[in-house]
């Protein structure tokens, strides 16, 4: 899509208010101001926009996201990141919650290319990809860690409830697009044959916390910024008061580092961790399991919304990716648990 149909696409889409707030902000909608699509989201979309030296993130929130996450509690635990300096300034959002616009970052490197999938049990590695990649990890999990417990209290077991029962929900109601509606469910039995093995993963963290923290939930690469010498979170659309393992489960699985880095990281995240008892460690590879568990059912739950390819019908068109890209996610996803 090209910068000119890309703008009168947001021209026509975006509220008046949204745009008053760009205009204010530098960024108005019209050939002064340039706009690039950002494509990492996998749930929602983002642009920058930039003009003149002053530079934003619209981000414009998928109603199929929005019906797992509650955007007032984003909206609270983003500004208590930001106050410490770990996340990027949020300086608008709309009454609906549906559109966002942030400070831009700009980045020293593309953090991104640390992008993995590990399974519960990753096998060695000796590749470095970035040689004080721990370090910065460490730092960043510290920080996260040391900030107000958020007022949204979600254990791992209520998540997993959570989800579970707007899974059934779906299936009883087959509010899935039809073209995929047998693959969908095949699917939805799959994940529920697990259900004892998810009850055995909640146990173990369950026995491992002395209480819960802030916790962002979704640390991988592509949801970090390399800049300033440090790195900065964005997207905090499930971030709550959770389990102490959550984060750094999600850096372990999504990062691709080496056996002794990550070796560095755990060790140097539970030494004197006053939130975890002396079982944490040996409930790291549960933690691990449980990230990509409730990956596969995010990847349910966006497949019962979408429809971006010809012919679908969407309950949700504002969502990035197609429904057999979310079902091809849970396939990928399920591979990494056992």
């Amino acid at each position: 899509m090209s910068g000119d149909s890309r703008r009168d696409g947001l021209r026509e889409s975006l509220p008046e208010a949204v745009k008053t707030q760009l205009a204010s902000l530098g960024c108005p909608l019209d050939a002064t101001t340039h706009i690039q699509a950002l494509s990492r989201g996998l749930s929602n979309q983002n642009y920058h926009l930039s003009n003149a030296g002053k530079q934003l993130v619209l981000r414009v929130n998928s109603q199929a996201s929005s019906q797992i996450s509650a955007r007032d509690h984003e909206v609270a635990n983003w500004r208590l990141a930001q106050r410490q300096g770990i996340a990027p300034e949020l300086v608008y959002v709309s009454p609906d919650n549906r559109f966002y616009l942030s400070r831009f970052i700009d980045t020293e490197e593309d953090w991104s290319r640390l992008m993995t999938a590990n399974p519960a049990h990753p096998l060695q590695d000796e590749a470095v990809t970035r040689t004080d990649a721990e370090v910065l990890l460490l730092e960043l999990l510290r920080g996260l860690s040391y900030l107000p417990v958020p007022e949204n209290p979600i254990s791992v077991s209520e998540q997993w409830r959570r989800y579970f029962q707007r899974l059934a929900s779906v299936a009883e109601g087959c509010r899935t697009p039809a073209p995929y509606r047998d693959q969908w469910q095949q699917r939805w039995l799959e994940l529920k044959a697990h259900r004892v093995r998810v009850d055995a993963v909640l146990a173990e963290l369950d026995a491992c916390e002395l209480a819960p923290q802030y916790s962002h939930r979704d640390l991988n690469p592509h949801n970090l910024l390399m800049s300033q010498g440090r790195l900065w979170c964005i997207d905090y659309e499930y971030a709550c008061s959770s389990h102490p393992l959550v984060d750094l489960a999600s850096v372990l699985a999504t990062h691709r580092l080496s056996t002794e880095q990550r070796h560095k990281l755990i060790l140097g995240y539970l030494e004197g961790h006053p939130k975890l008892n002396h079982k944490a460690q040996a409930a790291i590879p549960a933690a691990l399991a449980l990230y990509w568990y409730f990956a596969a059912c995010w990847a349910l739950l966006m497949a019962s919304q979408g429809g971006t390819e010809a012919g679908e019908s969407a309950p949700d068109a504002s969502l990035p990716h197609s429904v057999s890209d979310y079902l091809q996610c849970f396939d990928d996803f399920m591979v990494l648990i056992v």
